[in-house]
C-alpha cells in the first residue's frame, strides 16, 4: 500500500503545481532553496531553458525530472512575472552511520550489505531505503542462523541539512541443527550420507563445536560433497532435489531435510581418446586409472584429465586443453568416456623474470632452477624448479607463473617471484628434557652470507652433562655441477656419570671437511674426512673401563673417513605426509690412527597419507660397529645406546641394553635396532600447521655381539605423542607404557624435550 501512495502523492502535487500555471515565455530562470547543490545540477536536469514557453504540462515534466534525481523532498515551480522560481527543499546528506549490536559480524561485511542497497556516508538520504536496508541485514543474519535477530533504525538530524543513522540489532541466539534427515536415499544410508556433511547435532563429546550452527554456505559445500560421493561410486545422475530448513515454534531449532535423487549404478563401457594426441595413445591410456567394467568415478576422471594435462606439459604444450565427455547409456546403465585433447602450439620459454629478491643474487635462485631460458617449456621442470627453492628455505614464499607471450603462440615467460625471509638468525634460549636436564644454548647463523646461499653458524650448547661449541660453514655451490663443500669444527667435553652411564669423562676436539655430491634430484651422496683429538677420564671408573685405557691409553689422534648416500622424497621439510627418507653409510677411523673402528647405519622412515590430515609413518633404523687391526673392540665411548624420547619412549633415555656388572650402568652396545610405528593427526580445535598429536607402537635394544643376540629382549612401548614446532624449538611430549619391561628396566611414563640442541 505504501508503494501505491508515494506515486499517488506526487501525481497530485504535479497536477496542483500545473494548474497554478499560465503559459508565459520564460525570460530567466532562478532557483531557491539551494544549500549543498550546485545550480548546475538543477539546470542540468531541469527540462526547461530560457525563451521556452511553460506551461502547465511543461511545468508537470519539469517537477517530474526534478523529483526523479533524488537529491530534493520537496519542489515547486512558480512565476515572478517571466522569471521562472524553481523552490527546492534538498534531502539530507548521510553524515554518519553506526550500529550497534552485532557481535557475532564484522561491521564492514553489514557495511558492504548498506551499500549494495544505496545508503553509505556522504550520499544523499532517502527514508524509503531503510526498510530494504533492514531487510538485507536480516538477510545476512539469516544466513547464520539467526531468525530471532531483531534490527531497528532511529534517524536523527544533524546541522547544516544532515542526518545521523543508528541501526540497533539484537541478534538473538543462533538457531542449532537438531537433526539432518535424507530422503530417496537408498544406497548408503542416513549414518553414511551423515558422516560426509559438516552441519548437524553438536556431538556430547564435542562441546566447543559449531557443526550445529546452521550456515548457508557450510549448506552448499555440503550437498557437494554428498554429490561427489555419489559421482565417485558410479551415481552418473545424481541430483539434490531439494533441501528444507523447518524452524521449531521458538525459533531457537533447526531440522534440515536434503531430498536425493540416487539414479542407477553406473559403469564404464570404454575409455578412449580423440584429437590431437601428441604422446603415444597407450602411453595416455596408461595414465587413465580406469577400466572398462569398473565402477564410473568422477574424480579418477578429472585425475586423468590432470594427469594428461600435466604429461603434455613436459613435452612442452604449455597450454593443452584436455576434456573428459561422457556418453551415458541408460539402458545399459554404463558410460562410454572420450578424453579430447587439444594440445595447442609447442611452446619454449623465452625469458625468465625473478623479482622480489632484494638481498638474494639472481645467481642463487637461477641454479636451483631446472628449466631453462631459450628450452621448451616442461611443467615438470617447473614443479621441481618451485620445490628447490622452497627446500633453500631463504624465501617465505615462491611463486612461479607461466604467461604467454603477447602476439606469440609458442613462446612464454616464467616469472618467478619470491618473498625473502629471515635468512640470519641471533639466538639464545633455554629448554629442558627428562633425558638431558636443563638446556642452555646460544647461536648465530646465516643462511645466506652476502646473498650468496653460503651458510655459517656458531653455536654453544649446554646442559647437565656435556658442553657443546661449534662452527660450521656450508658453500653450498662449490662447483658449478652443485657440489657442495662442509668445513666443521667443535669442541665437546661430556660427563657421562651425570647421564647415569659409564662412570668416564670425555673431552673431543674434532675439525672436518666434506663434500656433498648430488647423484640427482633426490639423492646425494656426501664424504667427510676429519682429525680428532680425544681426552679420556676415567679416574674411579669401573675396571672395565680401566682395562680399556690399560690397553689402548688416555689420549688418542685419530683420522676419521666417512661417506653416506641419502635420499628424500618427502612432499614438506616439516610433517611430512608422504614420500619418505632414507640414509645409508658409516664412518672409519683409518690406518695410521691411535683406534681403529668402524661404524655403519642404515635408516629408512615412510610416510603414508591416510586422509587429508591424517597420516601413517613407519620407521626403521640399524647401527653396527666394531674395531679392526689392533683394536679389538668398538672404542665405549663410540657405543651405541637407545632408550628415551627419541627412539624408545617409555624407556630412561639411554638405558637399555648390557650394564656394567660392577655399577650396573648402562654401557651400550655396537648394535643397535630401532622400529617405530606412528599416525599422526591434528590436534582438536586447534587450526595449525605446528602442532600434532600421534599415537605409536616403538621398539628397540642394544646388543653386544660378542656375546648372544637374543630378539626376544626387544623392548616394546605405546602411548600418545604431542609435537608443537615452538618459537623456542620443538617441543615434544609423551605418555607411554612400556609393554614388555622386565625387572632392572628404568621407565619414564613421561617424557618431554624443549629447545633446540645438538
Amino acid at each position: 500500500m505504501r508503494k501505491l501512495i508515494a506515486p499517488l502523492v506526487l501525481c497530485l502535487a504535479w497536477s496542483a503545481q500545473a494548474k497554478a500555471f499560465e503559459p508565459f515565455m520564460v525570460d530567466d530562470i532562478r532557483v531557491e532553496g539551494l544549500r549543498r547543490i550546485a545550480p548546475g545540477t538543477v539546470f542540468n536536469y531541469l527540462p526547461i531553458s530560457i525563451d521556452d514557453q511553460v506551461d502547465s504540462q511543461r511545468a508537470a515534466e519539469a517537477i517530474r525530472a526534478l523529483y526523479g534525481t533524488g537529491f530534493f523532498q520537496d519542489i515547486a515551480l512558480e512565476r515572478d512575472g517571466d522569471v521562472l522560481v524553481v523552490n527546492v527543499v534538498e534531502r539530507p546528506s548521510i553524515s554518519r552511520i553506526e550500529i550497534f549490536g552485532n557481535e557475532s559480524m564484522d561491521s564492514e561485511p553489514l557495511m558492504d550489505a548498506l551499500r549494495d542497497v544505496g545508503l553509505s556516508e556522504g550520499e544523499t538520504f532517502n527514508r524509503s531505503l531503510l526498510e530494504g536496508v533492514e531487510n538485507e541485514l536480516r538477510r545476512q543474519y539469516f544466513a547464520q542462523g539467526r531468525y530471532d535477530v531483531s534490527i531497528s533504525s532511529t534517524v536523527s538530524p544533524l546541522p547544516r541539512n544532515r542526518v545521523g543513522i543508528r541501526i540497533d540489532i539484537d541478534e538473538g541466539e543462533r538457531a542449532r541443527i537438531r537433526e539432518v534427515h535424507f530422503i530417496g536415499n537408498e544406497a548408503f544410508s542416513d549414518r553414511q550420507l551423515r558422516r560426509l556433511v559438516g552441519l548437524g547435532p553438536r556431538p556430547w563429546y564435542l562441546p566447543f563445536s559449531r557443526r550445529d550452527q546452521y550456515s548457508r554456505e557450510q549448506l552448499s559445500g555440503d550437498l557437494e560433497s554428498i554429490r561427489s560421493y555419489y559421482l565417485n561410486r558410479g551415481y552418473v545422475n545424481f541430483t539434490v532435489l531439494s533441501t528444507q530448513v523447518s524452524m521449531t515454534p521458538d525459533r531457537k531449532g533447526l531440522y534440515l531435510t536434503i531430498n536425493v535423487s540416487e539414479g542407477e549404478q553406473h559403469t564404464i563401457s570404454e575409455v578412449r581418446l580423440a584429437g590431437q594426441l601428441i604422446v603415444g595413445e597407450e602411453a595416455l591410456l596408461e595414465l587413465i586409472e580406469l577400466e572398462p567394467g569398473e565402477l564410473f568415478s568422477q574424480r579418477r576422471v578429472q585425475e586423468g584429465t590432470d594427469a594428461i594435462r600435466e604429461r603434455l606439459g613436459e613435452e612442452g604444450y604449455a597450454f593443452a586443453n584436455v576434456n573428459a565427455v561422457p556418453e551415458v547409456d541408460r539402458d545399459t546403465q554404463e558410460v562410454a568416456l572420450t578424453y579430447f585433447v587439444d594440445p595447442g602450439a609447442r611452446a619454449y620459454v623465452r625469458r625468465i623474470n625473478i623479482s622480489g629478491n632484494y638481498r638474494t643474487d639472481d645467481e642463487v635462485i637461477r641454479r636451483e632452477l631446472r628449466q631453462m631460458e631459450g628450452g621448451w617449456f616442461d611443467a615438470s621442470k617447473i614443479r621441481l624448479s618451485r620445490t628447490r627453492l622452497n627446500r633453500l628455505g631463504f624465501f617465505d614464499s615462491v611463486n612461479i607463473d607461466t604467461e604467454q607471450v603477447p602476439g606469440e603462440q609458442d613462446q612464454v615467460d616464467v616469472n618467478v617471484d619470491v618473498a625473502e625471509g629471515l635468512s640470519g638468525s641471533l639466538q639464545a634460549g633455554v629448554g629442558y628434557g627428562t633425558g638431558t636436564g636443563v638446556l642452555l644454548n646460544f647461536s648465530v647463523a646465516q643462511d645466506n652470507v652476502l646473498g650468496t646461499g653460503d651458510r655459517i653458524m656458531l653455536s654453544a650448547d649446554n646442559n647437565r652433562f656435556s658442553r657443546l661449541y661449534q662452527a660450521t660453514y656450508t658453500d653450498r655451490y662449490y662447483t658449478v655441477d652443485g657440489v657442495t663443500r662442509y668445513f666443521n669444527a667443535q669442541y665437546r667435553d661430556t660427563d657421562a656419570r651425570r647421564q647415569r652411564l659409564s662412570d668416564y669423562g670425555l673431552r673431543q676436539i674434532v675439525a672436518q671437511v666434506g663434500f656433498g655430491v648430488p647423484l640427482n634430484e633426490e639423492d646425494q651422496i656426501r664424504f667427510d674426512f676429519g682429525v680428532e683429538d680425544i681426552k679420556l677420564d676415567v679416574r674411579d671408573s669401573t675396571q672395565r673401563l680401566q682395562d680399556f685405557v690399560d690397553e689402548f691409553g688416555e689420549d688418542y689422534f685419530n683420522y676419521k673417513v666417512s661417506a653416506r648416500w641419502s635420499r628424500n622424497t618427502t612432499d614438506r621439510r616439516i610433517f611430512p605426509s608422504q614420500g619418505g627418507t632414507q640414509q645409508f653409510g658409516g664412518e672409519i677411523a683409518v690406518p695410521g690412527s691411535d683406534l681403529r673402528y668402524y661404524k655403519t647405519f642404515y635408516n629408512n622412515k615412510r610416510y603414508f597419507p591416510l586422509s587429508e590430515r591424517w597420516t601413517m609413518a613407519l620407521e626403521g633404523r640399524v647401527g653396527y660397529g666394531e674395531g679392526y687391526g689392533d683394536t679389538t673392540e668398538l672404542p665405549f665411548f663410540e657405543n651405541f645406546f637407545t632408550g628415551g624420547i627419541s627412539s624408545v619412549r617409555g624407556f630412561r633415555t639411554s638405558s637399555l641394553g648390557p650394564r656394567d656388572p660392577e655399577d650396573n650402568r648402562p654401557t651400550g652396545g655396537n648394535l643397535r635396532l630401532n622400529a617405530s610405528a606412528e599416525v599422526m593427526f591434528p590436534v582438536p580445535f586447534v587450526e595449525s600447521d605446528a602442532v600434532r598429536l600421534s599415537t605409536f607402537l616403538d621398539a628397540g635394544q642394544v646388543y653386544n655381539t660378542k656375546d648372544d643376540v637374543d630378539l626376544d629382549e626387544v623392548r616394546y612401548s605405546t602411548g600418545l605423542a604431542f609435537t608443537w614446532m615452538s618459537p623456542l624449538g620443538a617441543l615434544t611430549m609423551s605418555l607411554a607404557k612400556p609393554l614388555n619391561d622386565e625387572r632392572g628396566d628404568e621407565t619414564d611414563t613421561f617424557q618431554f624435550s624443549l629447545g633446540s640442541f645438538f
